[in-house]
């Protein structure tokens, strides 16, 4: 199983190419998908650390997955975006009835966008589970839109950067590994990602309770 697995994962890597537009296509849809709110967890993280991992990070395939994952993001949360600015309450009620999470949580993310939008967005846009909340928020607030696209690019800046630098650090470190642990190089990248959401999901809990209570 585990052989399997390695093979599938190598192969992942050397399919992801000009010549390949399926494979492009997939990540682009994945990345669309998960901005407007149906996430594969892990996924497209993967994709681009193992790639990384494999190939090195300026590598061709890496640009053309970044390529793809910065057009999913800009078409997904731009849904979002301007459903939420076309429609205004309506569509936020109509979410907030089916997101139990966006309704108690809009109103206080759109208190906090003030004069500073970019960063307040870049912010959530990196913390577990408020990325479509800002994107409701910055729409229903008609906040412009040249300022969510730059927020978009900061977050992924951040984000697929350490990507990178996570696939880089394995890559340099791993570097005589043979290639049949590629399956568990994987899952220790995993097993780290899931560890940083857990983080970020406690302290951002206690620190709002802190709040409340206060």
């Amino acid at each position: 199983m585990i052989d399997w697995i390695n093979g599938a994962l190598a192969t992942l890597a050397a399919a992801i190419s000009a010549a390949n537009p399926v494979g492009l296509a997939a990540i682009f849809g994945l990345t669309v998908s998960a901005d407007i709110g149906i996430p594969f967890p892990f996924a497209l993280d993967t994709i681009l650390f193992f790639t990384t991992y494999k190939m090195g990070a300026f590598s061709f395939p890496v640009l053309l997955i970044i390529l793809m994952l910065w057009g999913g993001r800009m078409v997904g949360t731009g849904l979002v975006y301007w459903v939420s600015r076309l429609l205004g309450l309506r569509f936020v009620d109509w979410v907030g009835r089916r997101s139990k999470f966006l309704r108690r949580n809009l109103e206080q993310f759109e208190n906090r966008l003030g004069r500073w939008p970019v960063p307040v967005i870049v912010g959530a846009r990196l913390t577990p589970g408020f990325m479509q909340v800002s994107s409701v928020a910055a729409g229903t607030m008609r906040i412009r839109y040249y300022q969510l696209v730059l927020a978009i690019v900061l977050s992924s800046i951040v984000y697929d950067g350490t990507l990178i630098i996570l696939g880089t650090l394995a890559r340099l470190g791993l570097k005589d590994v043979g290639p049949e642990y590629s399956f568990w190089i994987v899952l220790g990248f995993v097993a780290i990602m899931a560890v940083i959401f857990v983080t970020v999901h406690l302290i951002r809990r206690r620190f709002k309770l802190r709040n409340e209570h206060n």
